[in-house]
């Protein structure tokens, strides 16, 4: 009898050894698993937008580098950033080559399915942007009969062209090209992408201007981007976001790094900066809210 006892709590003290080993081992796993875990977080940014992104003197500037910055400090981390074309920004993460992708990304419903994302952080609207002198585009009427520039990896070729189907639209290696065709070549009539991206360009290009009348299609909602199975840190990511989008750092930001906006736009924070109710709708998601 003594022994049957012995026996037993000698097993069930080894079986309360495993569970406490496995649910350390679990508690180690899900912290190795996490994306801030180490204190450097690999973040996937644009080198040629100034205004959102761009390298200068090998030093990244501009609103996505400033909020990628202010977020992780949030999360007791550090950005290592590096540059990540438009077409490749999805590849990136499913490949584990970058942990975070902050590059002007639209979020949609095809790219939710196979991305978490938080945001959005920024929102704006398509648009063109002309020579100084050059008036012939007034409103999105007209764009037909026009040669317009987009490139690689973005929503703007498509949109173009279910808009206006008179609208010869070309796809330019990416977007330093494209302002090349439309300020030096002049084998373009426009360049179009994102408003807020163009507003940035014009603050490196002066003889180019955005024309605020022509918006085409729905507002674009951008986001930070994650590959799925990081929804712990999605959650965290997202809660550090709604706190910048409440206080007045992110309209000082906006309004240091995008000086072009406020100038052009006197609604420009209403315009560009998006409801904190909208967040949930977006944010770590496998299909957006309707």
């Amino acid at each position: 009898m003594t022994t049957r006892r012995r026996t037993g709590t000698t097993a069930l003290l080894t079986l309360t050894a495993l569970a406490a080993t496995a649910t350390a081992c679990g508690s180690s796993g899900s912290e190795e698993n996490s994306l801030f875990a180490s204190g450097r977080v690999s973040v996937g940014v644009k080198s040629d937008q100034p205004g959102t992104s761009k390298l200068d003197h090998y030093s990244p500037v501009g609103f996505d580098i400033t909020l990628a910055n202010r977020l992780l400090k949030k999360l007791g981390a550090e950005p290592d950033f590096g540059a990540v074309p438009s077409e490749d920004r999805s590849t990136v993460l499913k490949n584990k080559k970058k942990d975070l992708v902050i590059a002007t990304f639209s979020i949609t419903d095809e790219r939710a399915a196979e991305l978490d994302f938080v945001g959005p952080y920024a929102t704006t609207s398509q648009g063109v942007m002309v020579r100084k002198d050059d008036h012939r585009i007034r409103k999105d009427e007209d764009l037909n009969g026009k040669t317009v520039c987009t490139w690689p990896g973005t929503t703007s070729a498509e949109t173009l062209r279910t808009m206006a189907s008179r609208v010869t639209v070309y796809e330019a290696r990416d977007a330093s090209s494209c302002i090349a065709d439309l300020e030096k070549k002049k084998s373009a009539d426009a360049v179009s992408t994102d408003q807020m991206i163009l507003y940035g360009f014009t603050q490196e290009h002066p003889g180019l201007r955005v024309v605020p009348e022509v918006t085409i299609g729905r507002k674009n909602n951008y986001g930070i981007a994650m590959d799925k199975g990081h929804r712990d840190d999605c959650r965290k990511l997202l809660d550090a976001l709604r706190d910048y989008l409440t206080g007045s750092d992110w309209a000082q930001d906006f309004a240091f790094t995008l000086h072009a906006i406020p100038g052009a736009d006197p609604l420009w924070e209403s315009n560009y900066k998006p409801r904190v109710d909208t967040l949930d709708a977006y944010s770590c998601r496998d299909k957006l809210a309707p």
